[in-house]
């Protein structure tokens, strides 16, 4: 039987605000204006603007920053 240690909660709490602060100041610049233009209500916006980031981090940034600090991540 393998065993993969886990990494330290504080060392992925790193990773994680690595991979969400740009993306939370991009997609907000980026996005928020044009679905404010939509005249969509205020709660939907933000409920479409956190799904795109949750499914961005989960998806692309996170598995890359994984990969790039995985040697890191497992000291």
């Amino acid at each position: 039987m393998i065993y993969h240690k886990e990494p330290k909660k504080w060392k992925m709490a790193i990773i994680v605000w690595i991979a969400i602060v740009p993306l939370v100041f991009t997609i907000m610049s980026l996005l928020k204006p044009l679905l404010i233009e939509t005249k969509l209500h205020p709660v939907l916006i933000e409920l479409i603007l956190t799904s795109i980031l949750v499914i961005l981090m989960v998806y692309i940034a996170q598995p890359i920053l994984m990969k790039l600090f995985k040697n890191w991540l497992k000291k």
